[in-house]
């Protein structure tokens, strides 16, 4: 089963992953998997009730700071609790109807990742020489993400497996950055609260 599932996304990614490099294939697929989640937030979820709620939420907030040096007008607020929460359960429900439809190709898609990129995968047997470096970043940047904390909690999970590079990243946190950069951009330009 797992054999056919990756042949059959080796048939798809695979001139992407043999002509390119690493970095640019993975960002190409995380742009396809976050165009793929964007398409389905803006289909599945009514995004003018979003923004009505995340609005009535936030004037909400701002009423309660302003009420914290007035007792009475924070007991008239208490009142409105009820209805703010309500509100928040189902600005919840909409975030989550699109992930009901999204979550397993996503998981699917790590783990074609992983069979590609992870140790001893696809990638490797066709550049043994590779050492899991997608990229490298400058020191500011790898100290901003705490790209060091994020190196030692991974190798609390794998004990086998590519040797950590200082300021470099893997095909994971490659992914990660990717997802968010190209999801940030879809997410605007589709119009997505």
């Amino acid at each position: 089963m797992l054999e056919f599932f990756y042949n059959f996304l080796d048939s798809i990614f695979l001139p992407l992953i043999k002509n390119f490099h690493p970095a640019l294939s993975i960002l190409i697929i995380a742009f396809i998997v976050s165009l793929i989640t964007t398409v389905a937030t803006k289909l599945l979820v009514d995004q003018e009730r979003v923004a009505k709620i995340k609005e009535e939420l936030k004037n909400y907030q701002k009423k309660i700071k302003l009420a914290q040096k007035d007792p009475k007008m924070l007991e008239e607020l208490q009142k409105e609790q009820e209805k703010m929460l309500k509100l928040n359960t189902e600005l919840m429900k909409m975030s989550f109807k699109p992930m009901l439809y999204t979550w397993i190709p996503i998981i699917l898609i790590f783990i074609y990742l992983k069979h590609v990129y992870g140790y001893d995968g696809l990638y490797h047997q066709l550049y043994p020489n590779w050492n899991g470096v997608v990229v490298y970043l400058p020191t500011i940047i790898a100290k901003i993400i705490l790209l060091d904390f994020w190196h030692w909690l991974g190798s609390l999970f794998y004990k086998v497996g590519f040797p950590i590079v200082k300021n470099a990243l893997g095909w994971l946190g490659w992914y990660i950055l990717s997802s968010m950069a190209t999801s940030t951009v879809l997410r605007k330009i589709f119009g997505i609260k």
